[in-house]
């Protein structure tokens, strides 16, 4: 049974105040996109996509999506799950999608859906605030986009090895793709790292200097497997090119940790 003082080690946020998008991704090929948490029940999670949202897809039935938000129920915390019902709602130009939660793994932060309280549930035991939250939260992502890079580095020189590719044929890929790819991941960690740094120096300010639409923007992939088809059926390529996609899916999750401490401020 919850104690009285459990209760008051959350900061708790009804799912009403949640008014803002959250990233999703669909599982089979990674396609990230906007949604916003209409409903939440022992049955299953209800999103919307509408039309106004900047980064949108069409989901089907059967679709597999990972939420990249946990949702905490009876101990164990879910994130991915199935379309199990789709329809577009005319009037107000949007998708409205029900799934069906099947996995997941413990949330990372302490910020959680709670199921059965139709809640965010926000640990603030041990000293934390939501400020020291969102400076852990931002510096791994900094550290991800480190790691981004680093793959891309191998992929650029697993590339550079292939037989398939003459000099000149190598030279036009990496300066047009991946030369391009590069420059946005260092953008967008720069504008992490000033992000982490502004969280440094003023720490009660964080949130203030907090641009959501910046933040999606830095967080969103920078390499798309459409411009790899033909790698994907090299094995050591595809190993390269899905430990990135693991990098942008932890990055999904915090940037949507981000959104829930950010509405804990509103």
């Amino acid at each position: 049974m919850t104690q009285p003082s459990d209760f008051r080690r959350f900061k708790r946020l009804d799912i009403a105040s949640v008014v803002l998008p959250f990233i999703g991704q669909r599982t089979n090929d990674f396609q990230p996109f906007q949604y916003m948490l209409m409903d939440v029940s022992q049955g299953g999670v209800g999103i919307s996509i509408p039309r106004w949202l900047a980064s949108r897809e069409r989901l089907h039935m059967d679709n597999e999506i990972n939420l990249h938000v946990p949702f905490s129920m009876d101990g164990t915390t879910l994130t991915i799950g199935s379309v199990v019902r789709e329809q577009w709602h005319a009037d107000d130009e949007e998708q409205r999608i029900g799934l069906q939660l099947t996995r997941g793994a413990p949330d990372k932060y302490g910020v959680f859906f709670e199921i059965d309280s139709r809640e965010i549930a926000i640990d603030l035991g041990g000293m934390r605030t939501l400020e020291n939250i969102l400076l852990r939260v931002v510096k791994d992502s900094v550290l991800l986009k480190r790691g981004v890079l680093i793959y891309l580095r191998h992929l650029s020189a697993y590339f550079s090895r292939l037989g398939e590719y003459t000099p000149e044929e190598y030279h036009a890929f990496r300066e047009t793709v991946l030369g391009d790819i590069d420059q946005r991941v260092r953008e967008n960690m720069r504008y992490l790292e000033s992000l982490q740094q502004a969280c440094l120096d003023r720490p009660k300010a964080g949130f203030e200097t907090l641009d959501l639409e910046e933040l999606r923007r830095a967080m969103e992939p920078e390499l798309y497997l459409d411009l790899f088809r033909t790698a994907l059926g090299d094995d050591t390529a595809a190993l390269y090119l899905r430990a990135i996609k693991d990098l942008e899916g932890r990055l999904f999750s915090n940037y949507n940790t981000m959104v829930m401490l950010y509405i804990g401020t509103l």
